[in-house]
């Protein structure tokens, strides 16, 4: 389980945790920041959708982290709680969640649901089971290892099926990644994709650059094992700042000569030595939209990642 304890008393991580949360779950979302905030932790706006029409329903986030209070923490109480009926009506918000890393006490609950029937204000609680739950799912795995760096050792691996017998989408750490296998119907050695995710982690690429700019990144999207053969396809993206010049890019050539001299005679015992396809993406790192495992490097490439074909162009203008 998660220990809530690794997050510092004063609740500001985790309110960045929340806030991660709703962002990877494709919410609007701002931070009210540091201090005093009238209850307003976090202010998200959810799009909902129907047949004929749609509209934003506005939600207040109000984060307690008591799970340093004593040796067990202790349950959020009313005490704890802002005017939550003003506070939503100043901004027009129709729903309320409070996120706790422990628990609400039974008058939390019981003001909460009196506030939903009399105030048609729609609430919900977030303890710490539920957003356990919820860093479980793909998209947000990768937060347990950023914020909880000893409860993350016992959630190194989660793989799920995908569209087919020999296709898996994994979590392993902070990366998402495609699992695919060309005639197996069982994901491929996973003590061999560690073995490549650690050559990818050895490439300090932004030291090679010798140039003081915005860092480029190394993410490993797919890795397609040819059980025929027993070799390995690691399809690599290269995230790089839009404009970034030329002579400050690292190769393809260079990269695949430094994770060959990275790929030890330890590593034989594992794996042959993959093959690597490299694509170069130009980001704005800056943005709120950004997010290095975002669906869109994966969705035009499933076909590439599942019968292990290049994905065609890839430097995008640059010239190698």
């Amino acid at each position: 389980m998660i220990n809530y304890r690794e997050l510092p008393e004063d609740g500001i991580r985790f309110e960045q945790l929340i806030r991660e949360i709703f962002i990877r779950e494709n919410y609007q979302t701002s931070w009210t920041g540091i201090g005093p905030d009238g209850g307003r932790d976090l202010i998200i706006i959810e799009n909902l959708s129907g047949t004929l029409s749609t509209k934003e329903r506005k939600w207040i986030i109000s984060c307690k982290h008591f799970a340093n209070a004593g040796k067990n923490g202790r349950a959020v109480g009313t005490d704890d709680l802002k005017n939550i009926v003003s506070d939503c009506q100043a901004i027009n918000a129709e729903g309320y969640i409070l996120a706790c890393s422990t628990y609400p006490s039974s008058s939390v609950v019981k003001r909460l649901e009196e506030i939903e029937s009399n105030h048609k204000i729609i609430t919900k609680i977030w303890d710490g089971i539920e957003i356990e739950k919820r860093l479980l799912n793909p998209n947000t795995f990768g937060l347990i290892h950023t914020f909880f760096p000893v409860s993350s050792l016992e959630y190194k691996w989660k793989i799920y099926n995908e569209f087919s017998p020999s296709f898996w989408s994994a979590n392993y750490k902070d990366y998402f990644f495609y699992l695919s296998s060309r005639d197996a119907n069982i994901y491929p050695n996973l003590t061999g994709i560690e073995t490549i995710v650690n050559l990818i982690e050895k490439i300090d690429i932004n030291s090679e650059r010798k140039v003081d700019e915005e860092n480029h990144l190394l993410c490993p999207r797919s890795i397609h094992y040819d059980d025929k053969h027993c070799t390995h396809m690691i399809y690599l993206d290269y995230l790089m700042p839009y404009h970034t010049k030329k002579e400050t890019i690292i190769r393809p050539s260079e990269i695949r000569q430094m994770l060959f001299e990275k790929f030890s005679d330890d590593d034989h015992e594992f794996i042959n030595v993959p093959d690597w396809d490299i694509r170069y993406v130009e980001v704005s790192f800056g943005s709120d939209h950004f997010h290095k495992n975002h669906k869109k490097y994966y969705e035009p490439y499933v076909q590439n990642y599942t019968t292990g074909s290049p994905r065609g162009k890839l430097y995008f203008g640059y010239e190698f």
